[in-house]
């Protein structure tokens, strides 16, 4: 008598060797390339990484008020985009647009819980980021 996972293995054997039979596979892009993500560790979101990355949503995934509160946290650091700013005055530009849209933003109702929007201090950020050049 056998078990319930060999007579599941033997049914999924047997459709894999009728498609071949069938050429199902001739045209498969993937063949004798490795898998996409082999080798690399497994993650429980791993279908969720896939569509940020395909759809190019970046921060936008967030609602907008969150949004903004993570760029805020950012250009504190003295990042733009997630990296160091190149000059003072690229973080200054960056701080002046994100104060534009974050004003925008608190005097637009936004749907969900209210969210603090916050201020972006442009002094503190350049010593931040004077700091983090190691100037």
């Amino acid at each position: 008598m056998s078990t319930w996972h060999e007579r599941f293995a033997a049914g999924v054997d047997k459709q894999v060797r009728d498609a071949e039979k069938a050429e199902a596979f001739e045209d498969n892009p993937l063949t004798g390339k490795p898998l996409p993500g082999d080798g690399q560790p497994y993650r429980e979101d791993w279908w969720l990484t896939q569509v940020v990355a395909r759809e190019g949503v970046g921060v936008h995934a967030l609602p907008l008020p969150l949004a903004l509160r993570r760029e805020a946290q950012d250009l504190r650091k003295g990042l733009v985009g997630g990296r160091p700013a190149a000059t003072e005055a690229a973080l200054r530009a960056a701080i002046e647009d994100y104060d534009a849209r974050a004003d925008a933003a608190r005097r637009t109702p936004q749907p969900g819980p209210s969210v603090v929007i916050p201020r972006v201090d442009a002094g503190e950020a350049v010593e931040a980021w004077r700091e983090l050049r190691g100037q």
